[in-house]
């Protein structure tokens, strides 16, 4: 019975908040009913017909979640998925609440959860998780997590609480590491076509060591960060070989193809958005989905037909307009939107910062993200948010011409304007942190438009 008083308190809480346009609902409804009933989550979650998927990481979660929705969605599965990313233990609660009938039944083939990395012990002794995907381990929001050991000790609590199979990314030696004691699928990319058409961005590196002697890897290939093929010089310890990955990958301005090897086979594969860390973001899906036993040819084309989520490389016309949106929250995943809208000249930029507790307080990240790759971009700037000053200073000092940074403090003004200057041609790319995000939806939707999952 409290289940039930739980679920529907649930459902009421989260039509008002919707109905009085005060969010998206995607919290509170769980803190309701977590509230009425503690073990809600659990006793939905363990009548999903084939298990929960967890997904984790510092960066990608929403969008390699979004790729598993789509791959399971083609392969015939009814999954409740938190696509709204909201990925602490009340928004996931929230997701399933809304998911449930009123007399507490669940019609679910998986449950996919976008899991915050510390929240992840938790979901993990409520839900009977079948698989944990790891997308990369960076420095994120230093108030909340501490240094990546931190993190990385949460994650391996989280995987070993169930004994999770843990599906891993072979070319981060700070993901590789995790689970020794767990079963285990690596996936990676092997190789860049000659012909790719953007440069490849380094981004913020983490240092990383081998955990067998303690010596600092070294490098043939380097993706990203510290993303890329390494070894111990000392003791030889090397990257995984991984189980699934990409060949030939060749990003272009609004779409990425590779071949996508999974074990024997290779199929041509494309996404729809750009970005070498989409790639990987594909590659987990895929390797989740492979472990889920879903055939190749339909995780292709699961990734081909996936549909961008809030505010993750989500693609919007407005006024006759194009705008691209892409979250930002910390410098490796900054440093790789900023190489995207340096490789479009032709493009408009809008950047807006904020500071809230769901952004993380310390801004100090602007610094090390690598905004020096626009500095010989040809259009103005425009900076918005609370802390957009700080943004403005930090693009100066990256190299670009103050005279051409334009601080607009009021988000809606910025929008709008940076919209009126966009030409036919041309994009408009909108990098914001996450309140920032919530703060745009309301805009748009005040203007007739809608973002993903809202």
């Amino acid at each position: 019975m409290s289940d039930n008083l739980a679920i529907l308190a649930g459902k009421i809480s989260a039509n008002a908040i919707r109905a009085l346009g005060a969010g998206l609902g995607s919290n509170l409804p769980g803190r309701v009913a977590r509230k009425l009933s503690p073990t809600v989550l659990n006793r939905l979650a363990v009548q999903s017909r084939s298990g929960v998927v967890a997904v984790s990481g510092t960066n990608g979660k929403s969008t390699t979640s979004g790729f598993i929705y789509s791959i399971l969605r083609r392969a015939g599965f009814k999954t409740v998925h938190n696509k709204q990313g909201a990925n602490l233990v009340t928004g996931i609660t929230a997701t399933i609440v809304e998911a449930a009938s009123i007399d507490g039944k669940l019609d679910a083939d998986y449950c996919l959860f976008e899991v915050d990395e510390a929240s992840l012990p938790v979901v993990a002794s409520e839900t009977p998780i079948k698989a944990v995907v790891v997308t990369n381990l960076f420095r994120d929001q230093l108030d909340r997590f501490g240094e990546l050991d931190t993190t990385a000790k949460l994650l391996n609590k989280g995987i070993a609480r169930n004994q999770s199979p843990a599906i891993l990314n072979a070319d981060d030696p700070n993901v590789a590491q995790l689970a020794e004691g767990s079963r285990r699928l690596f996936y990676g990319i092997e190789s860049l076509a000659q012909n790719n058409q953007q440069p490849i961005t380094r981004g913020a590196m983490e240092l990383s060591y081998c955990p067998k002697c303690g010596a600092e890897y070294s490098y043939d290939l380097i993706f990203y960060g510290q993303l890329g093929h390494y070894a111990c010089a000392q003791c030889r310890h090397s990257r995984p070989r991984p189980d699934i990955c990409a060949t030939d990958v060749c990003i272009g301005k609004s779409s990425t193809r590779f071949v996508l090897r999974i074990g024997e086979e290779s199929f041509n594969a494309q996404i729809t958005i750009p970005g070498l860390f989409n790639v990987y973001n594909a590659l987990a899906a895929s390797a989740a989905a492979a472990w889920l036993g879903i055939a190749g040819v339909t995780i292709v084309e699961g990734l081909k037909h996936y549909n961008t989520l809030f505010g993750r490389s989500e693609q919007l016309v407005v006024n006759n307009r194009k705008l691209l949106i892409q979250l930002i929250k910390n410098p490796a995943g900054a440093s790789q939107v900023i190489g995207s809208a340096a490789a479009d000249p032709n493009g408009r930029i809008l950047i807006a910062i904020n500071d809230n507790l769901a952004d993380g307080r310390d801004i100090s990240w602007l610094w090390d993200a690598e905004f020096e790759q626009l500095e010989k971009h040809p259009n103005p700037i425009v900076v918005s948010g609370q802390r957009a000053d700080d943004m403005a200073v930090r693009l100066k000092y990256a190299g670009f011409p103050p005279e051409r940074i334009a601080v607009t403090h009021q988000l809606e003004r910025a929008l709008k304007e940076s919209i009126g200057q966009v030409g036919p041609d041309q994009t408009l790319w909108i990098m914001p942190t996450y309140t920032c995000l919530l703060e745009l939806q309301k805009i748009l939707k005040s203007m007739g438009h809608s973002l993903s999952g809202t």
